[in-house]
């Protein structure tokens, strides 16, 4: 009998230990009366924890981070480097219009003027002859001076039919009069353009505005 009782307390200190061990785990009532009971307690807290880690989603890891933003900065970087690319694009070169002299045109550019002024259609030559004479002003000084002259100028139509490219080289002393010339140049109304067999050119033209008092 003694010795029953000296087995049944080794049972209950060794069940008492491996419970205090497993307090983290689960906590539960044991007695000396009922050691089986006790055992399963143990055993179905443990599968508990077994199942409750195993269900626990798993946390993202450092790595997948990391590899998701290595993606986003990779993305970046082909973005800016596709439209630094279209920047760095050569821009469509213009074609220009060739540089001709009046006489090579098959079509004459055309003074383009409101009104039905007779002087101003025909010839080219004839039309601009008429426009500086209806525009001249001859500098008051140079007139007291007597100061005459020829200022040669020569000046581009160009294919939008402006006017560009004046230069005037007129007599010594004759600064007024090369102003006076680019002036009456430069007012020139707007052209309709020479043309080359269909063809807009740029037409050069070289021209003498003849400076003479009482004319």
């Amino acid at each position: 009998m003694n010795f029953k009782r000296i087995l049944i307390l080794g049972f209950v200190f060794l069940s008492t230990t491996i419970i205090t061990a497993q307090q983290d785990v689960c906590v539960s009532s044991s007695s000396s009366d009922d050691l089986l009971m006790e055992l399963n307690t143990i055993d179905k807290c443990l599968h508990d924890k077994e199942s409750a880690e195993k269900e626990m989603p798993k946390p993202r890891t450092k790595r997948y981070l990391r590899t998701r933003r290595n993606s986003y900065y990779h993305k970046l970087r082909k973005n800016l480097s596709a439209i630094n690319s279209t920047k760095n694009k050569a821009p469509k070169k213009e074609v220009k219009a060739r540089d001709v002299y009046l006489g090579e045109v098959t079509e004459q550019p055309v003074l383009l003027v409101s009104g039905n002024n007779a002087n101003y259609k025909g010839n080219l030559k004839d039309v601009l002859n008429n426009y500086i004479n209806d525009n001249l002003v001859y500098p008051e000084s140079l007139k007291e001076r007597g100061v005459e002259g020829i200022v040669w100028t020569s000046f581009i139509i160009d294919a939008n039919g402006g006017v560009k490219n004046i230069v005037a080289l007129g007599p010594i002393n004759g600064e007024l009069l090369e102003a006076e010339a680019t002036r009456i140049i430069k007012g020139l109304p707007k052209f309709k353009p020479g043309k080359i067999d269909n063809e807009l050119v740029n037409v050069k033209h070289l021209m003498a505005i003849n400076f003479e008092i009482g004319k």
